[in-house]
């Protein structure tokens, strides 16, 4: 799960997993006169293996035969 981050200084003040909420949150605290900023989360999902329910194993990335 994505993890962006709202940082005053170094500090970090919220997490959120989206990005509007970040983004709002950060609007809000500006509004209270915070300099505070957002950090996006650039980090890229692993491809996970499906896994065959009947037998407990990978599917198999075969091509048909013919």
């Amino acid at each position: 799960m994505k993890q962006h981050k709202v940082m005053l200084g170094e500090r970090v003040l919220y997490q959120a997993a989206q990005l509007s909420h970040a983004q709002r949150f950060a609007a809000a605290r500006r509004a209270e006169g915070l300099d505070c900023h957002v950090v996006p989360d650039t980090t890229t999902r692993t491809k996970r293996v499906r896994i065959n329910a009947l037998t407990g194993k990978p599917y198999s990335g075969r091509m048909p035969e013919g």
